[in-house]
């Protein structure tokens, strides 16, 4: 479940970080402070997630834009 904690964190998460995992997966932490995993596809992402002791049902996946792809990494349309 998406909670306002994770939108405020989600949305103030640095723009830096977030060009690293451009055109990939990324697991989020519940609370949208930390990226958990990253992977190519949803599937090598919960590998990912696996891999690192993660419960899938406590992370919050999202696809981050590519620089070719025409969308910003903010997080600014969930306010």
């Amino acid at each position: 479940m998406i909670t306002q904690e994770y939108r405020n964190n989600r949305a103030q998460f640095p723009h830096a970080e977030l060009v690293k995992y451009q055109g990939a997966w990324v697991a989020f932490s519940a609370d949208g402070r930390r990226i958990l995993a990253r992977g190519e596809t949803v599937e090598q992402l919960e590998q990912q997630i696996a891999a690192a002791g993660e419960n899938s049902q406590n992370v919050v996946l999202e696809w981050l834009p590519g620089a070719e792809d025409d969308s910003l990494l903010g997080a600014g349309e969930w306010m």
